[in-house]
C-alpha cells in the first residue's frame, strides 16, 4: 500500500496533517502484518504523524491516525500576539476608513449598537453569564457547551492567539492560548525562501488608545514575507484568528532587503492588506508591499510627514540612520542618509540589536523621589541598543601585549636587582616627615572586551557607551557571547556571563533628563521644559548604571507589560540549561540603591541597601515544576484587567505560556470565591432590611396615635 496515495476522506483523520508527497520527508513501515499495517511520517515543515492502517484488500484501507506532532514548535523563531475580542465585535467586512468610523459614532448607531447588545444578551449570553457568576463554568475551557467563547476570557482579554514562525522549517501556526496550546491553524511557507518575517504594527512603538496592546482594533491580519532565491519577495496578507489568506502576491527586488518598516493600512481592497511594510533595500531604494494604488497613496502620505530609518551592515560595522523621501521626478521612494555610526571590524563585531519595547504604555513620565523630587524619565521612541564584543584577533593581541609588558617588566627587574638588593625596602605608605606620600601601585585593569551601546536611530548618534571587561569568551571559543537585552520605558537591563568570576552578571542602565526640585513646581511657577522631543537637537540623557550577580545562567530577558502601565514592572529571565523562568522585581534591580545604609527619604521611596547578589527564591519562579529548555525568547501583553499580564517562553524545544500578576489581583476575584455565597448573604440582608423598614413605619403609626 502506498501510503502518499491515501487521500483525504471519511477513512482518514488528517486535522492538522497532510499526505503531501513533495513535502514528506520520511516515511517509515513499524509494523506489517495480515489486515494491518502502522506507519510513520514525517514531513518537511516538522509534522509527525503515526498512522495505523486496517484493510481487507489494497482498494479500500481504512486508516486511524493514532497521534501527531509538530516539530516545528521547538524551532519558532517569532511570535505575534493577537486579541480574540478584536473579532467578538467587530465586523471584519466592515472597512475600517474615516467614513465608517465616523458613522459609527453617531447617535442613532450607538442606539442600535446598544440595542444589538441587550438583545444578544437576553437571548444567548445571560445563562453563560449567570453560569460564570456562579462559578458553574465548565473548568478551563475556553468554549460553552453551544461552541461560544468564554464570556469571561473574551472580555477579560485573557483568550489569545499566537501565531508562531518557524523560520528553519518554513511553517506558520497559530495556537490558543486558553485552550493549553491548541493549535487551532498552520500553514506551510515556500521551503525555498531565504527567511521569513511576519510583520505586524506600526511604525512608531507607542501603546494605541484603542487596541490595548495592539496597532489598530480593527485589524488581526498579519503580513508575511518570504525572502526568494530569485531575488523576489512573495508576501501573504492572513488573517491571524482563522489562518486564511486574504491575499497574495510575489514582488521583485532590486538588491537585498536591509531594513522592514511596518505601516497600518485602513483596507485590503484592490488586491491589498491592512497590513502593509516598506521595505528598505541595499541600494537605498524604498519598497512598498503590497504595492498597490493605496497601499502606495497611504506609504506617501506617511513618507511625507516625514519617516526616518535606518540599517545595519555588520560585515563593515556600520549603523547608518537615512530619511526617506519621495522623488516626483521618478516617482520612486529614495532613504538619504543623515547620520553614521562606525565600530571597527577588526576590534569589535555587532552581535546584537534590540529595540523598545512595542505598545507600552508609560504610565508616568517622572519618578517620585522620597524627597518629593521629580526624576524625569528620558523617554526617546528612536532609541536602540547595539551590543558589540571584542573580536578574536583583538584578544589575542591584547594577550600578545600584555604578555610583553610582562617579559620586559621581569628582565629589568633582574637587571636591576643587584642594586636593589643594597636598598633596604620600605613599607608602602612609610616616609620622613616632609616627604610626600607615593601612591600605592595598582594593578592595570582589564581591557573591556563588551560593550552597550545606546544609539539615537534617527540621528545616528552614540548616547551613551557602557563597557564590560571579561564578558567575551576566549580567542579560542567559537560563536559569539549571548548577551540578551530588553528597554522598557527608560530602563535598559542586559545579562552577561563573566568568565573570570564564573557568574552571571546582570548590568542595569536608566536614563534621565534631569530633575525638579520639590519647590520647582508650584501653583505660580513651573519650570521650562520643552513640548516636543527631537533626536537632532535634544540634548544626550544622564545614564544611571549598576551591575549585579546571579548564581544561574541566563537565556533570554523580557518584561511585563499591561494594559496601562499602572502595575509594577518584573524583569523576566530565562535560565537557559537551568529550564526555569524567573521573575525579579525591578525595584531590586534600581541603580539608586544606595551602598551604605539608607537615608530616611530612600527608605520612604522603598530604596533598599545595595548587594551585588540577586536572590532567586522559588516562589519567583514563574515556570513551576516545569523545564523550559533553552528559551531565547521571552515576551510578554497585556490582557483587558489591569493586574494580569501574559507570558510565553520559547526558541528552544519548549514553549511555556502562563499568565500572573506583578501586583497580585487588585481588580478581580480570585477563581475560588464563594460567589453564590456572597449573593445569598445579599439577599439575606435585602430581606432583613425591608422587615425592619416595615416594623419601623408599624412602630412610627402607633407612635403617632398615642
Amino acid at each position: 500500500i502506498n501510503l502518499l496515495s491515501l487521500k483525504d476522506s471519511d477513512n482518514i483523520v488528517p486535522t492538522n496533517f497532510s499526505l503531501d508527497e513533495s513535502d514528506t520527508k520520511l516515511v517509515k513501515v513499524l509494523k506489517c502484518d495480515d489486515g494491518q499495517m502502522i506507519g510513520f511520517i514525517s514531513s518537511q515543515s516538522g509534522s509527525t504523524a503515526l498512522l495505523e492502517i486496517n484493510y481487507t484488500n489494497e482498494q479500500s484501507p481504512f486508516v486511524t491516525k493514532k497521534w501527531t506532532a509538530e516539530e516545528s514548535l521547538g524551532s519558532v523563531t517569532s511570535t505575534t500576539f493577537l486579541d480574540w475580542s478584536v473579532s467578538h465585535g467587530i465586523d471584519q467586512n466592515n472597512e475600517d476608513n474615516e467614513d465608517n468610523i465616523i458613522a459609527s459614532l453617531s447617535f442613532l448607531a450607538r442606539l442600535n449598537s446598544q440595542w444589538d447588545n441587550v438583545v444578544s444578551f437576553f437571548t444567548s449570553d445571560l445563562f453563560a453569564y449567570v453560569s460564570n457568576l456562579l462559578g458553574q463554568s465548565s473548568g478551563t475551557s475556553s468554549t460553552n457547551s453551544d461552541g461560544k467563547l468564554s464570556q469571561k476570557e473574551v472580555i477579560f482579554g485573557l483568550k489569545k492567539v499566537a501565531v508562531l514562525l518557524s523560520n528553519s522549517l518554513s511553517k506558520l501556526m497559530g495556537i490558543d492560548t486558553s485552550e493549553k496550546g491548541n493549535i487551532i491553524w498552520s500553514m506551510n511557507l515556500n521551503p525555498n525562501a531565504i527567511w521569513h518575517k511576519v510583520i505586524h504594527g506600526a511604525t512608531t512603538n507607542r501603546s494605541s488608545v484603542l487596541g490595548h496592546g495592539m496597532h489598530h482594533p480593527h485589524s488581526p491580519e498579519i503580513l508575511v514575507l518570504s525572502h526568494l532565491v530569485t531575488d523576489a519577495i512573495e508576501w501573504k496578507c492572513i488573517d491571524g484568528l482563522k489562518g486564511s489568506v486574504v491575499s497574495s502576491s510575489t514582488v521583485p527586488l532590486s538588491a537585498p532587503v536591509s531594513q522592514i518598516i511596518p505601516v497600518h493600512a485602513h483596507s485590503h481592497a484592490g488586491g491589498g492588506c491592512k497590513q502593509n511594510a516598506l521595505l528598505l533595500l541595499e541600494d537605498d531604494s524604498v519598497l512598498t508591499v503590497p504595492s498597490t494604488t493605496q497601499s502606495v497613496s497611504e506609504t506617501t502620505k506617511l513618507i511625507d510627514t516625514g519617516l526616518y530609518t535606518h540599517k545595519i551592515d555588520n560585515d563593515k560595522g556600520l549603523f547608518t540612520s537615512m530619511k526617506i523621501r519621495s522623488e516626483e521626478s521618478s516617482g520612486h521612494n529614495k532613504a538619504m542618509v543623515i547620520g553614521e555610526t562606525a565600530f571597527d571590524p577588526s576590534m569589535e563585531k555587532i552581535v546584537n540589536v534590540v529595540y523598545p519595547q512595542r505598545n507600552e504604555v508609560v504610565q508616568s513620565p517622572a519618578t517620585i523621589s522620597g524627597d518629593d523630587s521629580l526624576l524625569l524619565k528620558y523617554l526617546n521612541p528612536h532609541l536602540c541598543v547595539v551590543v558589540t564584543e571584542a573580536t578574536s584577533t583583538y584578544i589575542e593581541l591584547l594577550h600578545a601585549k600584555d604578555q610583553n609588558e610582562f617579559l620586559d617588566a621581569l628582565s629589568s627587574s633582574k637587571s636591576g636587582a643587584g642594586s636593589e638588593r643594597k636598598q633596604s625596602k620600605k613599607p608602602v605608605g612609610a616616609t620622613k616627615p616632609g616627604e610626600e606620600v607615593l601612591p600605592a601601585s595598582k594593578t592595570k585593569p582589564a581591557a573591556p572586551t563588551l560593550f552597550i551601546n545606546l544609539i539615537d536611530t534617527v540621528s545616528g548618534q552614540i548616547l551613551h557607551r557602557v563597557s564590560h571587561a571579561h564578558a567575551a569568551p576566549d580567542a579560542s571559543t567559537a560563536g559569539a557571547t549571548n548577551v540578551p537585552v530588553v528597554i522598557s520605558e527608560n530602563w535598559i537591563v542586559y545579562a552577561f556571563p563573566n568568565v573570570k568570576s564564573r557568574r552571571t552578571e546582570l548590568g542595569v542602565l536608566t536614563l534621565y533628563e534631569g530633575m525638579i526640585d520639590k519647590h520647582g513646581i508650584t501653583a505660580f511657577s513651573s519650570p521650562e521644559q520643552q513640548e516636543t522631543f527631537s533626536s537632532l537637537t535634544s540634548s544626550k540623557p544622564i545614564v544611571l548604571a549598576k551591575t549585579y550577580a546571579l548564581a544561574v545562567p541566563v537565556s533570554a530577558i523580557g518584561v511585563t507589560n499591561t494594559k496601562n502601565g499602572i502595575s509594577s514592572k518584573n524583569i523576566l529571565l530565562s535560565s537557559g540549561v537551568g529550564g526555569q523562568v524567573i521573575k525579579v522585581d525591578r525595584r531590586l534591580l534600581d541603580p539608586r540603591r544606595p551602598s551604605g545604609e539608607p537615608k530616611e527619604s530612600e527608605k520612604k521611596e522603598g530604596l533598599m541597601q545595595y548587594t551585588p547578589l540577586l536572590p532567586t527564591t522559588p516562589f519567583n519562579v514563574q515556570s513551576y515544576t516545569n523545564n523550559i529548555e533553552e528559551a531565547s525568547f521571552i515576551q510578554s501583553t497585556a490582557a483587558n484587567l489591569e493586574s494580569q499580564t501574559l507570558i510565553i517562553a520559547y526558541g528552544g524545544p519548549d514553549i511555556f505560556f502562563t499568565r500572573f500578576a506583578p501586583s497580585k489581583g487588585f481588580d478581580s476575584l480570585p477563581e475560588s470565591f464563594n460567589k453564590l455565597a456572597i449573593l445569598m448573604v445579599l439577599f439575606a440582608l435585602y430581606i432583613v432590611l425591608n422587615a425592619l423598614k416595615t416594623l419601623s413605619e408599624r412602630k412610627m403609626v402607633k407612635i403617632g396615635w398615642l
